[in-house]
Protein backbone atom coordinates (compact mmCIF):
# COMPACT_ATOMS: atom_id res chain seq x y z
CA UNK A 1 0.00 0.00 0.00
CA UNK A 2 1.90 3.18 -1.19
CA UNK A 3 1.66 6.03 1.51
CA UNK A 4 -1.19 8.43 0.12
CA UNK A 5 -3.48 4.90 -0.36
CA UNK A 6 -2.57 4.59 3.47
CA UNK A 7 -3.39 8.35 4.20
CA UNK A 8 -6.56 8.01 2.26
CA UNK A 9 -7.89 5.22 4.28
CA UNK A 10 -7.60 6.48 7.43
CA UNK A 11 -8.59 10.26 6.29
CA UNK A 12 -9.88 12.69 8.12
CA UNK A 13 -12.26 14.47 6.10
CA UNK A 14 -13.69 18.11 7.06
CA UNK A 15 -16.85 19.76 5.77
CA UNK A 16 -16.57 23.07 5.17
CA UNK A 17 -19.90 24.94 5.15
CA UNK A 18 -20.70 28.72 5.05
CA UNK A 19 -23.87 30.33 6.81
CA UNK A 20 -25.53 33.84 6.84
CA UNK A 21 -28.77 33.91 8.86
CA UNK A 22 -29.38 30.29 8.12
CA UNK A 23 -30.71 29.60 11.93
CA UNK A 24 -33.55 27.49 10.92
CA UNK A 25 -31.56 25.09 8.44
CA UNK A 26 -28.82 24.74 10.37
CA UNK A 27 -30.17 21.57 12.89
CA UNK A 28 -31.62 19.72 10.23
CA UNK A 29 -28.01 19.97 8.36
CA UNK A 30 -26.17 18.84 11.60
CA UNK A 31 -28.54 16.34 12.13
CA UNK A 32 -27.80 14.70 8.83
CA UNK A 33 -24.30 15.27 9.09
CA UNK A 34 -24.45 13.60 12.42
CA UNK A 35 -25.88 10.59 10.04
CA UNK A 36 -23.61 10.34 7.63
CA UNK A 37 -20.00 11.44 8.79
CA UNK A 38 -19.51 8.86 11.35
CA UNK A 39 -19.64 6.21 8.86
CA UNK A 40 -17.25 7.65 6.71
CA UNK A 41 -14.65 7.68 9.80
CA UNK A 42 -13.18 10.63 11.37
CA UNK A 43 -14.51 14.06 10.75
CA UNK A 44 -15.04 17.70 11.73
CA UNK A 45 -17.72 20.24 10.63
CA UNK A 46 -16.52 23.55 10.59
CA UNK A 47 -19.34 26.03 9.90
CA UNK A 48 -18.64 29.81 9.26
CA UNK A 49 -20.87 32.64 10.54
CA UNK A 50 -20.41 35.19 7.94
CA UNK A 51 -21.80 38.17 9.64
CA UNK A 52 -25.32 36.69 10.19
CA UNK A 53 -28.00 39.28 11.83
CA UNK A 54 -30.00 36.34 13.35
CA UNK A 55 -29.07 33.69 15.87
CA UNK A 56 -27.20 31.79 13.96
CA UNK A 57 -23.70 31.90 15.81
CA UNK A 58 -26.19 31.42 19.37
CA UNK A 59 -27.12 28.14 17.74
CA UNK A 60 -23.64 27.06 16.33
CA UNK A 61 -22.04 27.63 19.98
CA UNK A 62 -24.78 25.62 21.60
CA UNK A 63 -24.40 23.26 19.19
CA UNK A 64 -20.65 23.29 19.61
CA UNK A 65 -20.79 22.81 23.03
CA UNK A 66 -22.13 18.82 22.97
CA UNK A 67 -20.30 17.71 19.55
CA UNK A 68 -16.66 18.26 19.86
CA UNK A 69 -16.43 17.22 16.11
CA UNK A 70 -18.27 20.77 15.22
CA UNK A 71 -16.29 23.77 15.17
CA UNK A 72 -17.24 27.39 14.44
CA UNK A 73 -15.73 30.71 13.08
CA UNK A 74 -17.75 33.71 13.13
CA UNK A 75 -16.71 36.88 10.62
CA UNK A 76 -16.27 40.46 11.69
CA UNK A 77 -19.69 41.46 9.25
CA UNK A 78 -21.07 40.00 5.69
CA UNK A 79 -17.97 39.35 3.71
CA UNK A 80 -19.83 37.21 0.76
CA UNK A 81 -20.23 34.08 0.14
CA UNK A 82 -16.80 33.06 -1.75
CA UNK A 83 -15.08 35.22 1.30
CA UNK A 84 -16.60 32.63 3.83
CA UNK A 85 -16.00 29.24 2.01
CA UNK A 86 -11.89 30.96 2.01
CA UNK A 87 -12.02 31.12 5.67
CA UNK A 88 -13.42 27.64 6.06
CA UNK A 89 -10.83 25.72 3.72
CA UNK A 90 -8.05 27.99 5.52
CA UNK A 91 -8.92 26.85 9.74
CA UNK A 92 -10.05 23.12 7.86
CA UNK A 93 -7.93 20.11 8.63
CA UNK A 94 -8.60 17.23 6.70
CA UNK A 95 -7.10 15.05 4.58
CA UNK A 96 -10.33 16.28 2.32
CA UNK A 97 -12.12 18.99 2.40
CA UNK A 98 -15.92 19.27 1.46
CA UNK A 99 -17.74 22.13 1.09
CA UNK A 100 -21.60 22.96 0.64
CA UNK A 101 -24.05 24.93 1.63
CA UNK A 102 -26.37 25.20 4.66
CA UNK A 103 -29.46 25.75 2.86
CA UNK A 104 -29.41 22.07 2.29
CA UNK A 105 -30.13 22.69 -1.40
CA UNK A 106 -26.97 20.35 -1.36
CA UNK A 107 -27.16 17.13 -0.38
CA UNK A 108 -24.94 15.72 2.40
CA UNK A 109 -26.32 12.21 1.36
CA UNK A 110 -23.88 12.52 -2.05
CA UNK A 111 -20.96 12.84 0.69
CA UNK A 112 -19.89 9.36 0.81
CA UNK A 113 -20.10 9.10 -2.91
CA UNK A 114 -17.61 12.20 -3.26
CA UNK A 115 -15.59 10.77 -0.61
CA UNK A 116 -15.68 7.35 -2.57
CA UNK A 117 -14.32 9.16 -5.44
CA UNK A 118 -11.60 10.33 -3.82
CA UNK A 119 -10.63 7.44 -2.14
CA UNK A 120 -10.30 6.31 -5.96
CA UNK A 121 -7.58 8.21 -6.75
CA UNK A 122 -9.29 11.61 -7.60
CA UNK A 123 -8.05 15.27 -5.99
CA UNK A 124 -11.01 17.17 -7.21
CA UNK A 125 -14.26 15.98 -7.10
CA UNK A 126 -16.98 18.45 -8.19
CA UNK A 127 -20.85 18.46 -8.49
CA UNK A 128 -22.55 19.32 -11.20
CA UNK A 129 -26.54 20.34 -11.04
CA UNK A 130 -29.20 19.08 -12.98
CA UNK A 131 -31.64 21.14 -14.45
CA UNK A 132 -34.72 19.42 -13.22
CA UNK A 133 -37.60 21.18 -11.30
CA UNK A 134 -35.17 24.71 -11.68
CA UNK A 135 -37.56 27.68 -13.07
CA UNK A 136 -36.72 28.46 -16.96
CA UNK A 137 -35.57 31.89 -15.78
CA UNK A 138 -32.73 30.27 -13.92
CA UNK A 139 -31.80 27.62 -16.65
CA UNK A 140 -31.77 30.62 -19.33
CA UNK A 141 -30.02 32.86 -17.29
CA UNK A 142 -27.38 29.98 -16.08
CA UNK A 143 -27.49 28.82 -19.71
CA UNK A 144 -25.94 31.90 -21.08
CA UNK A 145 -24.09 32.69 -18.12
CA UNK A 146 -22.15 29.49 -18.64
CA UNK A 147 -21.60 30.04 -22.17
CA UNK A 148 -20.39 33.55 -21.64
CA UNK A 149 -17.16 32.10 -19.51
CA UNK A 150 -16.48 29.51 -22.00
CA UNK A 151 -15.87 32.32 -24.59
CA UNK A 152 -14.24 34.85 -22.05
CA UNK A 153 -12.85 32.47 -19.67
CA UNK A 154 -8.89 31.17 -19.92
CA UNK A 155 -10.77 27.94 -17.36
CA UNK A 156 -14.39 28.15 -17.47
CA UNK A 157 -15.81 25.94 -15.08
CA UNK A 158 -18.67 23.11 -16.48
CA UNK A 159 -21.72 24.01 -16.52
CA UNK A 160 -23.90 24.05 -13.86
CA UNK A 161 -20.89 23.44 -11.49
CA UNK A 162 -21.49 24.95 -7.97
CA UNK A 163 -19.35 25.34 -4.66
CA UNK A 164 -20.47 21.71 -3.55
CA UNK A 165 -17.20 19.93 -4.48
CA UNK A 166 -14.36 17.86 -2.41
CA UNK A 167 -11.20 18.76 -2.23
CA UNK A 168 -7.75 16.92 -1.63
CA UNK A 169 -5.64 17.97 1.00
CA UNK A 170 -3.23 19.25 -1.88
CA UNK A 171 -5.71 21.49 -3.64
CA UNK A 172 -7.08 23.23 -0.20
CA UNK A 173 -3.27 24.07 0.35
CA UNK A 174 -2.74 25.61 -3.05
CA UNK A 175 -5.88 27.54 -2.72
CA UNK A 176 -4.54 28.84 0.74
CA UNK A 177 -1.28 29.87 -1.01
CA UNK A 178 -3.35 31.65 -3.62
CA UNK A 179 -2.81 36.02 -2.15
CA UNK A 180 -5.57 37.18 -4.37
CA UNK A 181 -8.38 39.41 -2.59
CA UNK A 182 -11.10 38.60 -4.59
CA UNK A 183 -11.30 34.88 -5.50
CA UNK A 184 -13.32 33.43 -7.30
CA UNK A 185 -13.32 29.61 -6.36
CA UNK A 186 -15.46 28.38 -9.28
CA UNK A 187 -13.02 29.98 -11.79
CA UNK A 188 -9.62 28.39 -9.57
CA UNK A 189 -11.05 24.81 -9.20
CA UNK A 190 -10.18 24.50 -13.54
CA UNK A 191 -7.10 26.17 -12.85
CA UNK A 192 -5.05 24.84 -10.44
CA UNK A 193 -5.56 21.07 -12.52
CA UNK A 194 -5.21 18.05 -10.28
CA UNK A 195 -7.42 14.89 -11.25
CA UNK A 196 -10.80 15.47 -10.89
CA UNK A 197 -14.35 13.33 -11.27
CA UNK A 198 -17.45 14.87 -11.38
CA UNK A 199 -20.82 14.03 -9.76
CA UNK A 200 -24.33 14.61 -10.79
CA UNK A 201 -26.99 15.43 -8.80
CA UNK A 202 -30.40 16.70 -8.81
CA UNK A 203 -31.02 20.45 -6.50
CA UNK A 204 -33.90 20.23 -4.10
CA UNK A 205 -35.91 23.58 -3.16
CA UNK A 206 -34.51 25.33 0.21
CA UNK A 207 -35.07 24.11 3.51
CA UNK A 208 -36.27 27.01 5.07
CA UNK A 209 -35.75 31.06 4.36
CA UNK A 210 -35.08 32.96 1.51
CA UNK A 211 -32.41 32.90 -0.91
CA UNK A 212 -29.38 34.97 -0.13
CA UNK A 213 -28.23 35.99 -3.47
CA UNK A 214 -30.43 38.40 -4.89
CA UNK A 215 -30.19 39.65 -8.42
CA UNK A 216 -28.18 42.28 -8.02
CA UNK A 217 -25.48 39.92 -6.36
CA UNK A 218 -25.79 37.31 -9.00
CA UNK A 219 -24.93 39.94 -11.48
CA UNK A 220 -21.83 41.23 -9.30
CA UNK A 221 -20.57 37.59 -9.19
CA UNK A 222 -21.54 36.83 -12.65
CA UNK A 223 -19.06 39.67 -13.33
CA UNK A 224 -16.57 38.79 -10.98
CA UNK A 225 -16.29 35.52 -12.24
CA UNK A 226 -15.28 36.75 -15.51
CA UNK A 227 -13.09 39.84 -14.42
CA UNK A 228 -11.67 37.38 -11.84
CA UNK A 229 -10.26 34.89 -13.95
CA UNK A 230 -9.84 35.93 -17.52
CA UNK A 231 -8.46 39.28 -19.29
CA UNK A 232 -10.41 38.12 -22.73
CA UNK A 233 -12.77 41.58 -22.13
CA UNK A 234 -10.06 43.28 -22.53
CA UNK A 235 -8.94 42.22 -26.18
CA UNK A 236 -13.06 42.31 -26.47
CA UNK A 237 -13.06 46.11 -25.86
CA UNK A 238 -10.07 46.35 -28.11
CA UNK A 239 -11.78 44.48 -31.20
CA UNK A 240 -15.46 46.58 -30.56
CA UNK A 241 -12.98 49.52 -30.61
CA UNK A 242 -11.50 48.67 -33.71
CA UNK A 243 -14.70 47.89 -35.70
CA UNK A 244 -16.51 50.90 -34.53
CA UNK A 245 -13.26 52.51 -36.19
CA UNK A 246 -13.74 50.53 -39.35
CA UNK A 247 -17.30 51.64 -39.64
CA UNK A 248 -16.79 54.86 -39.38
CA UNK A 249 -13.77 55.29 -41.38
CA UNK A 250 -16.27 53.42 -44.19
CA UNK A 251 -18.59 55.86 -43.08
CA UNK A 252 -16.22 58.71 -44.43
CA UNK A 253 -15.20 57.22 -47.73
CA UNK A 254 -18.86 56.76 -48.01
CA UNK A 255 -19.71 60.41 -47.51
CA UNK A 256 -16.65 61.49 -49.39
CA UNK A 257 -18.14 59.71 -52.67
CA UNK A 258 -21.46 60.94 -52.42
CA UNK A 259 -19.87 64.41 -51.84
CA UNK A 260 -17.47 64.29 -54.69
CA UNK A 261 -18.77 61.95 -57.27
CA UNK A 262 -22.14 63.00 -56.81
CA UNK A 263 -22.40 66.40 -56.19
CA UNK A 264 -24.57 66.20 -53.75
CA UNK A 265 -24.50 65.99 -49.22
CA UNK A 266 -25.89 63.32 -47.12
CA UNK A 267 -28.83 64.73 -46.22
CA UNK A 268 -30.47 64.25 -42.58
CA UNK A 269 -29.46 64.05 -39.19
CA UNK A 270 -30.10 60.66 -38.56
CA UNK A 271 -27.37 58.81 -39.73
CA UNK A 272 -25.05 61.53 -37.40
CA UNK A 273 -26.95 60.52 -34.62
CA UNK A 274 -26.64 56.82 -35.13
CA UNK A 275 -22.64 57.42 -35.49
CA UNK A 276 -22.50 59.36 -32.41
CA UNK A 277 -24.74 56.73 -30.32
CA UNK A 278 -22.68 54.08 -32.14
CA UNK A 279 -19.14 55.40 -31.01
CA UNK A 280 -20.49 56.59 -27.63
CA UNK A 281 -22.00 53.28 -26.60
CA UNK A 282 -18.85 51.71 -27.94
CA UNK A 283 -16.33 54.10 -25.67
CA UNK A 284 -18.64 53.31 -22.15
CA UNK A 285 -18.75 49.79 -23.02
CA UNK A 286 -14.88 49.78 -23.45
CA UNK A 287 -14.87 52.09 -20.57
CA UNK A 288 -16.78 49.86 -18.36
CA UNK A 289 -14.48 46.70 -18.94
CA UNK A 290 -11.78 48.59 -18.08
CA UNK A 291 -13.16 50.39 -14.60
CA UNK A 292 -14.29 46.13 -13.94
CA UNK A 293 -10.65 45.42 -14.21
CA UNK A 294 -9.75 48.77 -12.21
CA UNK A 295 -11.81 48.05 -9.76
CA UNK A 296 -10.36 44.51 -9.01
CA UNK A 297 -6.60 45.95 -9.00
CA UNK A 298 -7.34 48.49 -7.05
CA UNK A 299 -8.46 45.70 -4.35
CA UNK A 300 -5.57 43.55 -4.80
CA UNK A 301 -3.14 46.43 -4.56
CA UNK A 302 -4.85 47.55 -0.84
CA UNK A 303 -3.39 44.04 0.13
CA UNK A 304 -6.51 44.08 2.67
CA UNK A 305 -7.65 40.43 3.90
CA UNK A 306 -10.46 38.76 2.58
CA UNK A 307 -12.49 38.02 5.57
CA UNK A 308 -11.65 39.20 9.53
CA UNK A 309 -12.26 36.24 11.98
CA UNK A 310 -14.14 37.80 14.77
CA UNK A 311 -14.16 34.91 17.51
CA UNK A 312 -14.11 30.86 16.68
CA UNK A 313 -14.22 27.85 18.26
CA UNK A 314 -11.12 26.01 19.14
CA UNK A 315 -10.44 22.32 16.97
CA UNK A 316 -9.69 19.35 19.59
CA UNK A 317 -6.23 18.47 20.22
CA UNK A 318 -6.18 14.76 18.82
CA UNK A 319 -9.34 13.39 16.24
Amino acid sequence: MTEQSARRTAALISVVVPAYNEAESIPALVARLDAILPKLGAHEIVIVDDGSTDNTLALLRSLAATRPQLRWISLSRNFGHQSALRAGLAESRGDCVATLDADLQHPPELLPELYDRWRAGAEIVYTVRSDAGTSWLKRFTARWYYRLLAVLSDHPPQRGTADFRLLDRSVVNVINELAEHALFLRGVIPWVGFRQAVVSYAPIGRHAGDTKYTPLKMLRLALHGVTATSIRPLFLASMVGFLVSLFAIAFAVYAAYIRLVKGTAISGWASVIIFVGLLGGAQLFTIGILGAYLGQVLREVQRRPPYVIRDASQPPKEH
